[in-house]
């Protein structure tokens, strides 16, 4: 769901509302909520999570341990954009944080970003710092996927971690993207550009975000000077519904490039993914007569990815 803008149905009367979405991540959302609770001080905020449909006890879990906690409890899975809009949509904050369950605070980077949001009104959307459980800065893509780069993602030539040393200098700069595990946009750019595109069910929601802001005339900062610890995958990487993340990463995907990119480059990048899922499906069937198959090779999804 994309719109020209959104009216909130209520005036702000905090300094920020945080959205966190939440689907099976039962232990690591209280982990977050707890590091929440003990580290942000000395602003107004409220913490909103949005459950989609977990099947973990996450939203009695929550319900009972942090009772200040708004819960918004989906009887199935919207998808990610979905579920951060309807978030958005009942927040009393000047700015919405968005922050994914499998993240940690180790200080107060709320403070930190509010006060640093109030005195540079000219950033629309700030990034924190990313770092790994051993606090080691994580890469971040700060400039927009290019057709080549989406190219070297399908077939699994680019190389991520090239990211850190042309992110550097490590100051507040502005910025072209932002890390989608935890990022802040003010309540005014909601109001001017709308809420996410729901049509991303799983990734690239951020940087679609980025793009329209951008094109109506809006900057973005990378802000570095408070990080976020973030526990790559563990919401996304669960046994049960990989299929499903495979195929709706995979929709995001071709969605977004339809939207971005040339037709040339559509039909580039689409003939690329059959290529790949060909191959893979090859690859996939020869473990399987060896005996030595694993979760990845299961020839139901390579199957499903290529006629899709």
């Amino acid at each position: 769901m994309t719109s020209p803008g959104f009216k909130f149905p209520q005036p702000a009367e905090l300094d920020i509302t945080l959205v966190i979405v939440s689907f099976n991540t039962r232990d690591i959302l209280l982990r977050c909520l707890g590091s929440l609770k003990k580290q942000t001080q000395e602003i107004s905020y409220e913490v909103i999570v949005v459950d989609n449909a977990s099947e973990d006890g996450t939203v009695d879990a929550v319900v009972e341990l942090f009772p200040d906690v708004k819960v918004i409890a989906n009887q199935d899975n919207r998808g990610f954009s979905a579920a951060n809009n309807q978030g958005i949509m009942i927040s009393r904050g000047n700015r919405i944080g968005l922050l994914n369950p499998d993240t940690l605070l180790t200080e107060n980077s709320f403070k930190k970003i509010v006060s640093f949001m109030e005195g540079h009104p000219e950033y629309s959307i700030l990034g924190a710092g990313i770092v790994d459980e051993n606090s080691q800065p994580c890469p971040i893509r700060l400039w927009e996927d290019t057709p080549q780069d989406a190219a070297k993602k399908i077939m699994g030539v680019y190389d991520p971690a090239s990211e850190l040393k042309r992110m550097e200098p490590m100051l507040a700069k502005e910025a072209k993207v932002i890390s989608g595990c935890c990022f802040v946009v003010t309540r005014d750019l909601i109001e001017s550009i709308g809420l996410m595109d729901e049509k991303h069910f799983l990734y690239n929601e951020e940087d679609d975000l980025c793009r329209r802001a951008r094109k109506n005339g809006k900057k973005i900062c990378f802000y570095p000077e408070t990080s976020v610890q973030h526990l790559h995958g563990q919401s996304t990487h669960q046994k049960k519904y990989r299929q499903k993340v495979i195929i709706e990463a995979y929709r995001s995907n071709l969605y977004f490039y339809s939207k971005y990119y040339s037709f040339f480059w559509n039909i580039i990048l689409r003939s690329l993914y059959k290529i790949t899922f060909f191959v893979g499906l090859l690859r996939s069937a020869f473990r399987h007569l060896q005996g030595s198959a694993t979760m990845d090779d299961s020839l139901k999804i390579k199957l499903r990815l290529l006629f899709l």
